[in-house]
């Protein structure tokens, strides 16, 4: 077969790239007798469908399964153009692979375009690949010390975990492999939190520090000017991030690291921080603490008493959204209250001894920890009612990360790490 387009030297480019790179592409040859020639119009667009579905712009599938993608374009006067070799392509192919004909198999959790495109007119769709397992499953960490939290990126494939001993692993796959990465410390890690791919921290007892500009090929100790140990932190951007500790410790850094500005609003521990935006944040510890900054944390306001129980992890999703965690199996929450962010607090049972907490959305949230044995609870009503999902271990789980409604890792003690591709259900 072979493709004509007098009219249009883009597309010959594009062409006589693909005669040179792929002729398997031309059904009879770029050239020499015998061969049948197409005419390539002027093009308007690129639809890639499935079957009759020409609406799809992101497609979900399992490791291991394959799905058939077709693919249509239009002439400048909307019109289909039959019989066009498109060029197929993964942007990740550790995520799907596909050949010639638009044909894709699931290769590794995560999330990745397919492209269709012919004479540089193109069309893409999200493909999302899941390991095709329900619930919670156990991921091989190759350590046996306490994890005591675990971070990924967006794209649900790069995470870290952190723990005691100045441990620090790694993934690119999604959990499949985890290895250590040497952070130069011995000091235990409490905390780690990226601001990109590359820009990462992690932080733990006695002030430490530690900080990646490579994604944690090397991490750098930073001097933070605290002797308190840090327990958790937070980052809004690149440039703007928070730490806090014992002896009610809360750092600020405005300038990526560069320099921490520390105070302490507080003498109990606090042991989670979080925000929404630069200016809006809580921070939440023993004894019932709670502590609101509307001033990037510049200043910091003691809340009114709930409990007395302590509080060990915080997610602030706006301005009136937050949620707690901690022992006896408290779950606070806030209201808008006349147009004030309100606490009222909310209990899963007071056996559940709860470490960290996330939410997906407004309503739905887990909380993890431990009461006899490792315990997940979900809510879907934000955090009025809690059902308790299957977990295989019986260790303290120490923190939970979700990338989306169906991807998170749990990591805890022992050097567990597990991980959901349903959402733990």
């Amino acid at each position: 077969m072979k493709i004509v387009q007098p009219l249009h030297p883009v597309a010959v480019r594009s062409l006589v790239g693909l005669c040179l790179i792929a002729p398997t592409l031309l059904a009879a040859g770029c050239s020499g007798k015998g061969t049948t020639s197409i005419v390539i119009p002027p093009l308007s667009r690129v639809v890639i469908s499935i079957g009759a579905d020409t609406t799809v712009v992101q497609d979900t599938l399992n490791v291991g399964v394959h799905v058939d993608f077709d693919a249509t374009a239009y002439d400048l006067s909307g019109n289909p153009v039959p019989g066009l070799p498109f060029t197929w392509r993964s942007t990740l192919q550790q995520v799907f692979a596909v050949n010639r004909d638009g044909r894709v198999l699931g290769v590794g959790e995560g999330e990745a375009l397919l492209i269709a495109d012919i004479s540089g007119v193109a069309d893409t769709v999200d493909v999302l690949v899941l390991p095709g397992t329900s619930g919670w499953a156990l991921q091989t960490s190759n350590w046996s010390a306490p994890l005591n939290d675990v971070y990924f990126d967006p794209d649900g494939r790069h995470g870290w975990a952190v723990g005691d001993g100045g441990a620090v692993l790694a993934t690119t796959d999604a959990g499949v492999t985890w290895t250590r990465e040497e952070s130069h410390t011995l000091f235990n890690l409490n905390a780690v939190w990226f601001t990109g791919a590359n820009d990462g921290w992690a932080v733990g007892n006695a002030g430490m520090a530690v900080h990646t500009l490579d994604g944690g090929a090397n991490w750098t100790p930073e001097p933070t000017g605290a002797s308190e140990s840090l327990r958790d932190v937070f980052f809004a951007y690149p440039d703007t991030g928070w730490a806090v500790g014992t002896a009610g410790a809360i750092l600020r850094t405005v300038d990526a690291g560069g320099t921490w500005q520390k105070q302490n609003p507080t003498t109990a521990p606090l042991n989670a921080v979080a925000f929404a935006g630069t200016l809006l944040g809580w921070a939440v510890g023993d004894n019932g603490t709670i502590l609101g900054t509307v001033d990037r944390g510049v200043t910091w306001t003691i809340e009114p008493s709930l409990t007395s129980v302590s509080f060990r992890g915080v997610v602030r999703r706006s301005e009136f959204v937050a949620f707690a965690a901690g022992q006896q199996g408290v779950v606070p929450r806030t209201t808008n209250v006349a147009g004030v962010p309100t606490w009222e607090l909310q209990n899963t049972g007071a056996s559940n001894q709860l470490e960290d907490v996330f939410y997906t959305s407004d309503v739905t949230g887990y909380a993890v920890g431990f009461n006899g044995t490792s315990i997940v609870l979900r809510t879907d009503d934000a955090g009025v009612n809690w059902t308790s999902q299957d977990m295989p271990a019986g260790v303290t789980l120490r923190s939970v990360y979700f990338v989306d409604g169906l991807r998170g890792w749990v990591v805890g003690d022992a050097g567990r790490i597990f991980h959901t591709a349903t959402g733990g259900e």
